[in-house]
């Protein structure tokens, strides 16, 4: 039985009819039975292809509860689709406002073109949808009430018959407020943990802190159970597999925005010589002391195995620049047998930045940037695949982005590179202004692109920005920083339709 309290998200939330209308610009003069950025691309995708259950976490911005204000939210939904274009939404878990909300269960509609784009409509609200296969997709709102973007999977629904157990790397982040990186261990429904835990305005302390907490008795259906920290949060999580859960803060008395999720950690214990002769990309976003969703960051770091470390990075910040420095040769990286690590970058800039990252695997960690001036967070993953050339960016690839310029940016679709230099782009995307609302679009569009042998490429795309930065994680995979004086970066993957 769910212990929190029932409240509808949308009982309170006007003019219905204002989303009628978003709903008919985010849909208008696109192709294919899922409407969304359905002009251009290949692929094999169907309305079929989204069949199962799946968890969506969500972050944004939009009208709050009483109508009167924007603001920021976060949110869990857990959702059946039939493989024919009905929805059932089980779960829709909301943060904003300071309180947590529970809708009840509803149903939808959802439709999917061939190159894997779509929209999903319930809640009286679209959402785009751009699969990356039959598992895994990115999606962002579009209509007049708010804008978010996050991303969904599969739920393997035979994990439900028990809490987690294992060993967890985590991440959380809470919109401009903190954020948190570290490893749980978690037997019985203990849990016992080690956080690197980052106020914005203030530095991490030199070590980890410990923390403990405990889940509750059971998984639902859906995938959802609760678990609490000594720190007085309380979760509600939501199970992927045996291997992954996502989390959100809720409780039906106070709320925050904290949103995660965990991965159960595998290949240790490790040492300065796990990461090895390799290099590693990363890409990071967060919210600066000016602005929440204020820096982007992405770059490729080598390391020797002996800590020693080079490499090159691009970041955004608060509308300012900062493209292709390079590392001097006195930046060090460090790692711990519980995978805990630091990368210390001392940048050709003058500059210096410190990333704490805890490994997932030997190839994968979530990171945590060590900043007075901005709560960070992302992943890394080893490189695969370099040098590279243009040749080397040649698959269609589901992407989303996320950002603020003059309004806050979320965007979703297909990039079909050519591996000649030339490439397509298909998007959704809404642009939220605090006051007039959200201004939903979709569009199809070309561009151009120039690799580097070390997978970072430059990206022109017409009619979006002409300073789009990649970094190629491999020739499949990668992270985006526009670089044009918007706040505004994200990730692609290649997409693999059944």
């Amino acid at each position: 039985m769910n212990p929190f309290t029932i409240i509808p998200k949308l009982a309170v939330r006007p003019a219905a009819m204002l989303v009628v209308v978003g709903a008919l610009i985010f849909a208008a003069g696109c192709g294919g039975n899922g409407n969304g950025a359905g002009g251009g691309g290949n692929g094999k995708f169907t309305t079929a292809s989204l069949n199962g259950q799946y968890v969506i976490s969500l972050t944004g911005i939009g009208v709050n509860q009483t109508g009167t204000a924007s603001e920021a939210f976060s949110e869990v939904v857990v959702l059946k689709a039939d493989g024919k274009g009905g929805l059932s939404i089980t779960v829709d878990d909301f943060d904003q406002s300071g309180t947590s909300f529970q809708s009840p269960p509803q149903s939808g509609t959802y439709g999917i073109n061939k190159n894997g784009t779509g929209v999903l409509q319930f809640n009286s609200s679209n959402y785009g949808i751009t699969l990356i296969d039959d598992n895994h997709f990115y999606v962002i709102q579009g209509d007049v009430f708010a804008t978010e973007s996050g991303t969904g999977e599969k739920q393997d629904t035979s994990a439900f018959s028990s809490v987690p157990s294992g060993t967890f790397v985590f991440q959380a982040h809470n919109l401009s407020i903190d954020s948190r990186v570290g490893s749980m261990a978690i037997s019985g429904g203990n849990i016992n943990a080690l956080e690197d835990f980052l106020t914005l305005g203030s530095s991490l302390p030199n070590a980890p802190s410990a923390i403990t907490g405990s889940f509750g008795s059971g998984i639902d259906a859906n995938g959802r159970g609760q678990f609490s920290l000594s720190d007085g949060s309380l979760f509600a999580a939501y199970i992927v597999n045996s291997s992954k859960f996502r989390f959100m803060f809720f409780s039906p008395s106070s709320s925050t925005l904290e949103i995660g999720q965990a991965e159960k950690q595998t290949g240790g214990p490790f040492s300065i010589a796990s990461l090895g002769s390799n290099s590693y990309v990363f890409g990071t976003s967060g919210d600066t002391i000016a602005n929440p969703v204020g820096i982007h960051s992405a770059g490729v770091l080598s390391t020797d195995g002996n800590g020693n470390l080079i490499g090159t990075v691009d970041w955004e910040q608060d509308t300012a620049v900062n493209s292709e420095i390079s590392l001097q040769n006195t930046s060090f990286y460090s790692l711990d047998t519980n995978g805990r690590g630091k990368f210390n970058l001392d940048l050709s800039n003058g500059l210096s930045n410190q990333k704490i990252f805890w490994m997932v695997s030997p190839t994968r960690a979530y990171v945590l940037v060590n900043s007075s001036a901005a709560i960070e967070d992302g992943t890394f993953a080893q490189q695969q695949g370099a040098p590279f050339s243009n040749s080397s960016l040649a698959a269609q690839s589901s992407f989303v982005m996320d950002g603020f310029d003059a309004a806050y940016k979320d965007r979703s679709g297909v990039i079909t590179p050519k591996g000649t230099g030339s490439l397509d782009w298909n998007q959704q995307a809404n642009s939220f202004d605090t006051i007039q609302g959200g201004f939903p679009s979709s569009s199809t569009t070309s561009g151009s692109y120039q690799v580097s042998a070390n997978g970072r490429v430059t990206v022109t795309v017409n009619n979006v920005s002409n300073a789009i930065v990649f970094y190629l994680s491999s020739s499949n995979s990668g992270f985006m920083v526009q670089e044009d004086g918007a706040d505004i970066g994200g990730a692609f993957v290649t997409q693999a339709s059944q």
